[in-house]
C-alpha cells in the first residue's frame, strides 16, 4: 500500500500552476515588474521569470486556466496581493490552500483522481470568498 498525502500532488502540480497564474497576471496584465512579483509572491525573480517563460507550472496550467470560476478566485486574489502592496502578504498566505483545494475540484471534473484534504472537506461547509475572509 502506497501512502500519498494530500499535498503532495498539490506541491508538486498545482502550486506551481497557481504560481504560473499569478505571475502571468501580475507581470503580463497587470504591467508589475519580475522583482516587484517575486517580493509580493515570496519567491526569487528567478523563478517568476521561470513562471513567464513557462518553463514552470505548465503541467495543468490550462486544464486549470479554463475554468472561470477558479480564474475569478486567482484574479481576486491578485487585486488582495496589489491592494496590500507588499504589507501583511503572510495574513493572506493561507489562501493557497483555498485555490489548491478548488484546482482539485477543477481537476477532478477532468478526470484526474486525487485524494482529498481538510480544506476541501470543510469548503461545503464554509465560505472562503476573499472578500469576507481577507478584508
Amino acid at each position: 500500500m502506497e501512502l500519498t498525502l494530500p499535498c503532495e500532488y498539490s506541491v508538486k502540480e498545482i502550486l506551481p500552476a497557481v504560481r504560473a497564474l499569478m505571475a502571468e497576471k501580475l507581470v503580463v496584465e497587470n504591467n508589475v515588474s519580475i522583482y516587484k512579483t517575486a517580493e509580493l509572491m515570496g519567491l526569487t525573480p528567478a523563478a517568476v521569470e521561470n513562471y513567464i517563460k513557462k518553463r514552470r507550472g505548465n503541467a495543468i496550467k490550462d486544464v486549470l486556466k479554463k475554468d472561470k470560476k477558479f480564474m475569478e478566485m486567482i484574479e481576486g486574489f491578485i487585486r488582495i496581493i496589489l491592494s496590500k502592496n507588499g504589507k501583511d502578504i503572510a495574513s493572506i498566505s493561507s489562501y493557497y490552500c483555498v485555490l489548491c483545494a478548488e484546482g482539485k475540484r477543477v481537476l477532478s471534473k477532468q478526470g484526474y483522481q486525487m485524494s482529498h484534504c481538510i480544506i476541501e472537506t470543510l469548503s461545503s461547509t464554509y465560505d472562503f470568498s476573499l472578500e469576507k475572509t481577507f478584508k
